[in-house]
């Protein structure tokens, strides 16, 4: 496929994708569990389900313990995910010189920072998503290649990151709707339809029955493993969606998106009407309008992905990896509207670049602004243990929440996703703080999170030994609670 196309589109694709990721390299800030494992040197992807990612950071890395290499990472995940953009380019919209444009949305989906944030993680996401699209560049070329290839990517996808097989269905739909604008039969659609189908099928019971057992021991994964008991679980995972997916779709953005549904839905109206003035029988024009319905909504369905089914669904923007290719799949329909005018899908996929660009500068900028917050708070804390003595504190406990900076809190007001996104270090029983405040100082181990609790609901029988503004110190015995509740004790 290289040899028989310019693969120059590539190289703009690569400066695109940097220039994106810019923001956050030049911020260059762990980002949750990167601390953890940059100060306890763990790998800890396996007992989630995810061997496979365990395997490639640790080749990465050389060995462990695991090291923080950034941004090393992070741009190999960048230039992954650009370069599978160009691939599915080359496979379903070779024709058009900047056609390369419509598939950006899948790594400059406002939801995939998250991703891209993880220093460590970045990589191996990034690798998962790339293994669900591998498929589709095989099909039509046998029902048995295209099985195989479903089937060995979708155990692959699942060893990286579970998440992934949203795009592998993602896809999926993407190929049959630029196979409908060519007037494709049904009977090939349905027969690559059915290969990929099976092999997913088969690759997730494989997965399920082989992986799962043998790695996953953590409660953390456990629990994202029980299925919906009933209506009422899915429609409450479906308000959960709707609710992440309106904290960005919100403002002038969501105006933006909603001017692209709109081109979308008439160019669906186009392709209906041509279809319908194909020569080909009543039966195939029915089924294939109705093909190109589904698609469409199963590219919805996506957005959540398979944890719609699940009782605990996640609801981190970063397993809302669907969220790109749908709107890959909304920009597809709406360059089929004018073919002699693509110029205009072009233009609509620009915007959302810039909104993207906007977006993650935003976010980048926002959680800089709450790192040098966290720092002091953390030298302050600091400060304190080493004037009760660092041999007389034996535990730490966070109470309540610490506030958003002004900048953060500009971001979360513009995008209410950025809650979701910018990180609080500082925010109850499991704050991620005291690992910071171990990496670059002294910390001390948490208690349970039952003790913890007690030690919250008897914080006035304690010493106050230091009032910060934002938060005060109580002593009591070996145990230190940091409150950010404000509690006002007689």
């Amino acid at each position: 496929m290289l040899r028989k196309f310019d693969h120059k589109a590539l190289y703009p694709l690569w400066i695109l994708g940097i220039l994106y990721l810019l923001p956050i390299l030049l911020t260059n800030s762990p980002y949750y569990d990167d601390i953890g494992r940059s100060v306890y040197g763990y790998f800890s992807w396996g007992i989630d389900g995810r061997p496979l990612s365990d395997l490639a950071f640790a080749l990465l890395n050389m060995g462990g313990p695991a090291t923080n290499i950034a941004p090393f990472p992070q741009i190999l995940g960048i230039l992954i995910l650009t370069s599978i953009c160009y691939l599915l380019h080359l496979k379903l919209n070779p024709e058009h010189k900047m056609g390369w444009l419509i598939f950006t949305p899948i790594f400059l989906s406002p939801f995939f920072v998250q991703n891209l944030a993880f220093q460590f993680d970045s990589f191996t996401m990034a690798l998962s998503v790339a293994f669900a699209c591998v498929p589709v560049l095989v099909a039509g070329q046998g029902w048995l290649k295209l099985f195989l290839c479903a089937l060995v990517c979708v155990v692959i996808a699942l060893c990286f990151y579970q998440a992934a097989l949203s795009a592998f269905i993602a896809v999926i739909c993407l190929y049959v709707i630029f196979e409908l604008n060519k007037y494709t039969l049904p009977l090939k659609l349905f027969s690559d339809i059915s290969a990929a189908a099976v092999g997913m099928a088969v690759g997730y019971v494989i997965y399920a029955k082989m992986i799962v057992p043998v790695f996953v021991t953590s409660d953390y994964a456990n629990g994202y493993n029980q299925l919906i008991g009933g209506l009422d679980d899915l429609t409450a995972n479906i308000n959960l969606t709707e609710t992440v997916l309106k904290s960005f779709l919100t403002g002038f953005v969501g105006k933006i998106y909603l001017v692209v549904v709109a081109f979308a839905l008439m160019s669906v109206l186009l392709m209906t009407g041509r279809m319908l003035k194909q020569a080909n029988g009543a039966s195939v024009k029915c089924i294939n309008i109705l093909l190109l319905v589904l698609a469409l909504f199963t590219l919805l369905v996506c957005i959540p992905g398979p944890g719609l089914a699940l009782k605990n669904v996640p609801i981190g923007p970063r397993v809302f990896i669907g969220f790109g290719f749908f709107v890959t799949g909304i920009l597809a329909v709406s360059s089929f509207m004018l073919p002699n005018r693509a110029y205009l899908t072009n233009i609509l996929s620009i915007i959302l670049c810039i909104v993207s660009f906007s977006f993650i500068a935003t976010f980048a900028n926002a959680t800089k602004s709450q790192d040098r917050l966290t720092e002091k708070v953390i030298n302050e804390i600091s400060a304190e243990i080493y004037k009760v003595g660092v041999d007389n504190i034996k535990t730490i406990t966070v109470a309540g929440q610490m506030l958003y900076t002004p900048v953060a809190d500009k971001a979360i007001m513009k995008f209410p996703l950025m809650r979701q996104l910018i990180p609080d270090y500082f925010n109850g029983p499991l704050a991620w703080g005291v690992v910071k405040m171990t990496e670059l100082h002294i910390g001390r181990p948490q208690p349970s999170v039952a003790r913890q609790q007690e030690l919250i609901n008897g914080i006035c029988t304690m010493e106050e030994i230091a009032n910060g503004g934002l938060y005060k110190i109580f002593y009591k015995d070996g145990d230190m609670v940091v409150s950010f509740l404000f509690t006002k004790c007689n």
